[in-house]
C-alpha cells in the first residue's frame, strides 16, 4: 500500500503509464503518497501496474481519438475527485531516413506525440482547477538533430510549439515542458526499427550526441519529487524541467 510523501493526496492521470517511464513515473508518484490513474490502449498492463501500485485506477483508452480522450479525463476525475496532474507520457517514434520516411510513419508520429498531447490536456483541464498542471514529456533530440529520427525530433518541436501555444492562451493555468534525454528501460526502442539502429547509433555518434542513459525507475522518482514540488507552490509557475545522464 502507498505511504504518505510529498504527494500526499494528489490526484495524478498518467497517459501513457503502460510501460518505461509513464510506468516508472506512475509507481513513483504512488509510493509518494498520490492517487494515480494510469491510462493507455493495454489494458492488461494497466492492469498489471496498479496491482503492482497496490492502489490507483486503470483506465484504458486512445489519446489520439477525441471521444476516449474525453473519456478517460472525465472517468479519472470521478474516481480520483478532481485532476492535479495530467501528465502525457505517451510518445513514438521511428527511424527512417528523413526523404524516405513512410508518409503513415509521418501521421502516426504526429498523431501520438502532438495531437494525443493536446486532446489529452484539453480533456484534463475540465476536470483541473487553476493550481493544477499539465505536463508534457518532450525529448533532447529537438535540439540534437538526430540523422534518421527527423519525424521524431519534428513531432517533438510541434509538441514545444504547442505548449507555448497552451501557455499564451491559457495565462492562468500552468504546463510544464519535460525535456528528457535517454533512458532505460524503456520499450521505446522496440518501436524505432532495428534495421538502422546501427547506422543511427554511428552517425548520432559522429554528431557527438550524448548517449549516456539514465535509469527510469530513477527518472520517475525525480520527476515525482518535482511535480511535488510545484504543486506545493501553487504561486510560481516552473515551466520546463530537463533531465539527463551525466556522462563518464
Amino acid at each position: 500500500m502507498p505511504t504518505e510523501g510529498l504527494l500526499d493526496g494528489k490526484k495524478i492521470l498518467v497517459v501513457g503509464a503502460s510501460s518505461g517511464l509513464g510506468a516508472a513515473f506512475a509507481k513513483a508518484a504512488v509510493s509518494q503518497g498520490a492517487l494515480v490513474t494510469v491510462s493507455a490502449r493495454r489494458e492488461d498492463r494497466l492492469e498489471d501496474l496498479v496491482t503492482e501500485m497496490g492502489s490507483g485506477f486503470a483506465v484504458p483508452g486512445d489519446a489520439t481519438l477525441p471521444d476516449d480522450a474525453t473519456r478517460v479525463a472525465g472517468l479519472a476525475a470521478e474516481l480520483m475527485g478532481g485532476i492535479d496532474l495530467m501528465f502525457y507520457v505517451a510518445g513514438y517514434g521511428v527511424l527512417q531516413p528523413i526523404g524516405e520516411t513512410d508518409p503513415d510513419v509521418w501521421t502516426d508520429v504526429y498523431r501520438v506525440n502532438v495531437l494525443g498531447a493536446n486532446l489529452a490536456a484539453s480533456a484534463a483541464l475540465d476536470h483541473m482547477d487553476r493550481d493544477g498542471i499539465c505536463a508534457f514529456m518532450s525529448s533532447r533530440t529537438v535540439g540534437d538533430t538526430n540523422a534518421l529520427f527527423g519525424s521524431y525530433s519534428a513531432s517533438k518541436a510541434a509538441l514545444d510549439q504547442c505548449i507555448r501555444t497552451w501557455r499564451v492562451e491559457h495565462p492562468d493555468r500552468r504546463f510544464i515542458r519535460v525535456v528528457m534525454g535517454n533512458s532505460q528501460p524503456t520499450e521505446f526502442a522496440n518501436q524505432m526499427g532495428v534495421e538502422l539502429l546501427g547506422d543511427a547509433l554511428e552517425a548520432w555518434q559522429g554528431q557527438a550526441i550524448p548517449s549516456a542513459m539514465t535509469e527510469a525507475d530513477d527518472v520517475g522518482m525525480l520527476l515525482a519529487r518535482s511535480f511535488a514540488a510545484v504543486l506545493s507552490h501553487p504561486e510560481i509557475d516552473s515551466s520546463e524541467l530537463k533531465i539527463d545522464a551525466r556522462e563518464a
